[in-house]
This record gives C-alpha cells, sequence and structure tokens, in this order.
C-alpha cells in the first residue's frame, strides 16, 4: 500500500512539475486542444457515438489531433465510381489492448517501488517462485490487512478508481460519459468495477501480484478487505470525482483561465482520473470533454471567461447531457423491482461484550418482485484487546433468500436469513523478536539468510465455524439506478468454540448500505 501513496504522490508532483513546461511543449502528449476560432459557448457535451466521442461536435477534427486524407479524384479505384461512399463505422469496441498495457504498467511501477524501498520484496526475488508464490496466498485470512484507516478506505478506493479509469479511456462507447449522463454513465461504471475488480485481484494474488513478487503476505497480516473494498469503494470515488468534476472543477474554469491553478485542482481532486491519464502517456491534467490549457487555448479561455464576466456572454463551460445510444429501444419498459442489486457498506458488529469495525458487500439476484437470493461477505477488525501487540478480526461469508414484499415502490422493506460461515482470528505480535530478527538478518549481510516472515515473531490461532445471520430492514430508492439501505440490522449465531477471550457465539450487526440496482434504467 505504501507503494500506492509514493505512486499517487509522483502523479501529483507530475503536476506540479509540468507548470514549468512552455505552452509550445504540450504536444508532447496527446491533448484535446481546439483553434481560437472554435464557436462559444463550450458545451460539455458527450454525443453519443464513438467515433465523436473525444471531440465535441462543435470542434473541427483537426483540433484534436485528428488527421483525415481523401483520395484525389483522378486517384480512384473505377470500380468505386457510381457507388455511395459508405460512412466509417463508430468504434464501439473497448481496446483491450490497451487498457492491459496500462494496466501493467500501472502494476509494474508498484512493482518497483517495492522492490526500490521494501527490503523484504528484494529478499524474495530469490527463491522458488512458484511455491513462495503459493504459500503466501495461503497466508490469506480474516478480514483486515493491519494497515490504519487510511490505506484501506481511503487508498485502496483511489487504487480501484485508477483501473476503473483505464478502461474508461479505452472504452470508446463511454469515454466521454459524465456525472449526468444517464444511463450511460452507469453502464460505464459497471464496466470499470468489473475491470477494477479483476484487475486488484491480480495485483494481490496473480501470478504477476504482491503476492507472487515479494511475497508480501508472507511478511504483512493479509486480509480479504483490499479484494473487497478496491472495486466497490473505487467505484464510489470515481462518482465522487466525476462530481467534483462537473460541479467544482468546471466551476473554477468558468471564473480563470490561471494554467497553474487549472492543472494543481484537477489533479488533487481527481488523484484516480490524474494517474490513469499518466499511464496512457497524457499530461495527468487531460481533459476529453473540454479544450486544452495552453497556447490558443489559453487566449480563448481568457476571452471567454472575460465576455461572461463583463459583457453579459454565455457561460464559457456547461454540461450538456449526452444523447442515448441510438442503438437501445426507446420504448424499452424497465422494471422497477431490480433484477440485480449490488451494495457495499460500513459494518459494526457486537458480541461477547467486544466491538468489531470493517466493512462488506453483497450481490442479489431477483427471483421474482417478492423474493431475491443473496451472497454476502463481511468482516471487521475486533477492538478492545489489552495490549497494542494483540489483534483479531471476524470473517463472515453466507448466502441466502431475501422477502421483499413492497420491491417496486420508493421504500422497501425486506427480510432475509443467510446461512454461511465465520472465520475468527487472533494473533499476538512479539515486536522484541521482530526487532532482533531484522538485526540478525541485517539487509541480507547477517547471520539470518532471509528476511524474517511475519510467523517468525507472531503466533496466530483461528477458529471456523457454521454462522447464520437472520434480520431485515428498508431500503429507499433515490433514483432508479440507486437505492440506500437506511438500516440493516441481523441477530447473528455462529456455531463454533471461543478464540482465546473472543467469544462470536451471539452477536449483532448494523450496517447502512449503498445499492447500485441494475436492470431498472
Amino acid at each position: 500500500m505504501k507503494s500506492f501513496f509514493w505512486l499517487l504522490f509522483f502523479a501529483l508532483t507530475t503536476c506540479v512539475v509540468a507548470q514549468t513546461v512552455p505552452a509550445r511543449q504540450e504536444v508532447w502528449l496527446p491533448s484535446l486542444e481546439v483553434s481560437a476560432e472554435a464557436v462559444r459557448p463550450f458545451t460539455v457535451a458527450s454525443a453519443a457515438g464513438a467515433a465523436t466521442d473525444s471531440v465535441p461536435s462543435n470542434i473541427d477534427s483537426s483540433a484534436s489531433g485528428a488527421s483525415s486524407s481523401r483520395t484525389p479524384h483522378d486517384q480512384r479505384d473505377s470500380s468505386s465510381l457510381g457507388k455511395p461512399a459508405e460512412p466509417p463505422q463508430a468504434d464501439t469496441h473497448i481496446h483491450w489492448n490497451t487498457a492491459n498495457r496500462e494496466s501493467l504498467l500501472s502494476t509494474g511501477i508498484m512493482h518497483v517501488f517495492n522492490a526500490w524501498t521494501e527490503a523484504g520484496t528484494r529478499d524474495a526475488l530469490y527463491g522458488p517462485w512458484f511455491q513462495d508464490w503459493t504459500r503466501s496466498v495461503s497466508e490469506l485470512r480474516g478480514w483486515s490487512d493491519s494497515d490504519r484507516f487510511m490505506a484501506p478506505y481511503a487508498g485502496h478506493p483511489i487504487q480501484g478508481s485508477i483501473f476503473g479509469y483505464i478502461l474508461r479511456e479505452n472504452d470508446p462507447r463511454y469515454k466521454t460519459v459524465q456525472w449526468g449522463d444517464g444511463r450511460d454513465y452507469f453502464i460505464s461504471l459497471l464496466r470499470s468495477m468489473g475491470y477494477s475488480a479483476v484487475w486488484h485481484t491480480q495485483w494481490k494474488i496473480g501470478p504477476i501480484s504482491e503476492a507472487s513478487i515479494g511475497n508480501v503476505m508472507l511478511h504483512a497480516s493479509p486480509g480479504f478487505i483490499t479484494l473487497v473494498d478496491t472495486p466497490t469503494l473505487g467505484t464510489l470515488d470515481m462518482m465522487g470525482e466525476d462530481a467534483l468534476d462537473r460541479y467544482l472543477i468546471m466551476g473554477l474554469e468558468n471564473r480563470t483561465a490561471n494554467r497553474a491553478l487549472i492543472m494543481l485542482t484537477r489533479c488533487f481532486l481527481n488523484p484516480g482520473r490524474s494517474f490513469g491519464n499518466l499511464m496512457a502517456m497524457k499530461q495527468p491534467w487531460s481533459r476529453d470533454t473540454r479544450m486544452g490549457i495552453f497556447g490558443e487555448n489559453f487566449v480563448k479561455r481568457q476571452e471567454m471567461i472575460a465576455d461572461w464576466k463583463y459583457h453579459n456572454g454565455p457561460k464559457p463551460f456547461e454540461f450538456v447531457k449526452r444523447q442515448p445510444d441510438p442503438s437501445s429501444d426507446p420504448n424499452r419498459v424497465y422494471p422497477k423491482a431490480a433484477p440485480i442489486e449490488l451494495s457495499a457498506y460500513p459494518n459494526f458488529e457486537s458480541f461477547s461484550g467486544r466491538s468489531c469495525i470493517g466493512g462488506g458487500g453483497s450481490g442479489a439476484a431477483r427471483l421474482s418482485n417478492e423474493w431475491q437470493i443473496v451472497g454476502e461477505v463481511n468482516g471487521c477488525l475486533i477492538m478492545g484487546f489489552s495490549k497494542y501487540t494483540q489483534s483479531g478480526d471476524s470473517l463472515f461469508y453466507g448466502g441466502g433468500p431475501r422477502w421483499t414484499p413492497l420491491a417496486t415502490h420508493r421504500w422497501s422493506p425486506f427480510a432475509e436469513v443467510l446461512f454461511g460461515g465465520r472465520k475468527v482470528t487472533y494473533e499476538v505480535d512479539n515486536p522484541e523478536l521482530e526487532t532482533k530478527l531484522l538485526n540478525a538478518w541485517n539487509d541480507g549481510n547477517g547471520t539470518l539468510p532471509h528476511y524474517p516472515k511475519r510467523s517468525d515473531w507472531s503466533t496466530q490461532v483461528a477458529s471456523n465455524g457454521p454462522s447464520l445471520a437472520i434480520g431485515g430492514g428498508v431500503d429507499y430508492v433515490v433514483k432508479r439506478p440507486f437505492a440506500w439501505r437506511l438500516l440493516n440490522i441481523q441477530y447473528t449465531h455462529s456455531w463454533m468454540g471461543g478464540v482465546d477471550n473472543i467469544h462470536p457465539n451471539n452477536g449483532i450487526r448494523i450496517t447502512t448500505e449503498a445499492v447500485l440496482r441494475i436492470g431498472t434504467w
């Protein structure tokens, strides 16, 4: 996780350093540039066709770096005479090769930084690769990965949004979607979330992951939290960045043409998008939906802002909702009860006098208007230990039916029964022994042949058992794509023995959830 924060720092530093680059050098990376003759006001529209996605309709295509060639009349094939010219086909397919290369670049940069700054990673580069990889993956247990709050609930979501923006950049159909573009926007988010889930899972436990290159899970406390919250909270991060770009950043650009201020604001308020741009070899502050900020574009921005401020001219930048996909059926009636629901949530649980704080996610498929089948995974960090060297976490996984008698209404109560399992892990660290072992290793120059593993200075006890969760709550449908599960209260019972002084047999779990409703729009 430390490597990601340094990577983000590198992206933001690039924004600062780039302020010293002369305007004439802006062409070193692709950028949307428009001539001073562009028609104003410059509306931020997103055309439905992918062929015009990167160039708004009031901008000449040459401004975006596009080029075209026409065959002279005397060089045309005689077989084409008298035949109507076929219009070019819009590119609507995801550019998988490019997206995967950019994701590999992001992964490679983080691996390089890990090897550069972490002694354990460098030491693990030697030895049986496959055996060490499988041993590292087998260390996955519980929920927490022992990181502080900022890493799993701020850093991981930004990392998930980076993979999401990489896919959006290489998805011609939805490349220029913005907050407010309705169904197209949420379809784009779903694509990004799926792509982020695959690539982040690869980064954690795949063949070119932290587990295989560096065997991080043998040295640090591993948990499932990052596999769950990175794609789900990363999607929420994308929504936040998109909303900030539309309302705050665009509002700023309507009031100033200051290049340094625009660059820094775009980078700091949209960190995931900025790093995704870097992976595409673009300026981190680049936008496909608005004109550039250097050269003639800078002059044009100044003129447009001055005209709006002092001469009652139109606002320079305004959002215009993109037109629906012409291939979709305008007469289709979508159901009010969501066929599929995905949720992410913070999680509070209390058992045996202890508090347990974490998060989780669930998915539900609808069988009828009244019934769903639900799968859920959540976990939490157990609090209240007497010593800082002690830690514990709980992981619940289960599935079952959910009753939704008013699924087609704005207010929708529900009840559910989930049956599955629970795993509780208790761990005691020995920091004095850890220090002693690190000194003995001495960066590879001491008496210890290898960097000490976590199991060398930490004792772990775990227990598994069947678990049941019974409860219910109420949903409030905000919009067709979204609902807020205001409250979900569950009674939990686990058939398992205690782990040291942790007894999870009976508990109460409380959640409030953001629900994505798929198939209603």
